[in-house]
């Protein structure tokens, strides 16, 4: 299978999951925050999923999937134990819809990679489905690297990088000034507050 990475802006997109287990838990936090319209469907639910669907962006529907469910997600998300359940929701399916099949990464055409955010950085690591704990591992390994002061580090150069686009200089003056700004936020990130 060939992929081209791609960042989604999932803002008021419909998202079905289908299953109501860890791995399913575990696609749903993914998601939080992203301004998703979020369907879990799914005969029962565990605790942590019940606690989640208060948030007003998720929706518990409370059955098995019926094919209807499926038709205006954008994105369906595969994540039962049941294989009669995974292929029966493979073969509803739209070409037009985007499918992560939890269970077997090849019957869908989107990998969910495990993703490290602080702010605007978004870090990504995907094993095409080879092994997702690998990529986790990954992840969690640059998260130590990557710390939460990145969030203001990005904030500090988006808001140098619109001054120093608008001024009236050669763009080899721009980028080099771009360059300095993003050395002094890596070496000084105590005076970015």
């Amino acid at each position: 299978m060939s992929e081209y990475p791609v960042s989604l802006n999932l803002t008021e997109k419909r998202i079905v999951i289908v299953g109501g287990g860890r791995i399913a838990l575990r696609k749903l936090k993914g998601l939080l925050g992203c301004g998703a319209i979020l369907i879990v469907v799914s005969p029962e639910i565990n605790e942590e999923i019940k606690n989640l669907v208060d948030f007003d962006t998720i929706t518990f529907v409370e059955r098995e999937v019926k094919g209807s469910d499926l038709q205006d997600a954008f994105l369906i998300i595969v994540a039962t134990n049941s294989f009669e359940v995974n292929e029966f929701v493979i073969n509803q399916v739209g070409d037009h819809q985007l499918v992560n099949a939890s269970h077997q990464a090849d019957r869908g055409n989107v990998s969910l990679p495990a993703t490290l955010k602080r702010g605007r950085l978004i870090i990504s690591v995907f094993t095409g489905g080879a092994s997702p704990l690998l990529a986790r591992k990954i992840r969690d390994d640059l998260s130590s690297k990557y710390d939460e002061s990145y969030s203001k580090r990005l904030e500090y150069l988006y808001e140098k990088r619109l001054a120093i686009k608008s001024e009236n200089i050669s763009e080899s003056e721009k980028k080099n000034e771009l360059e300095k700004v993003m050395n002094h936020a890596l070496t000084e990130p105590l005076e970015i507050d």
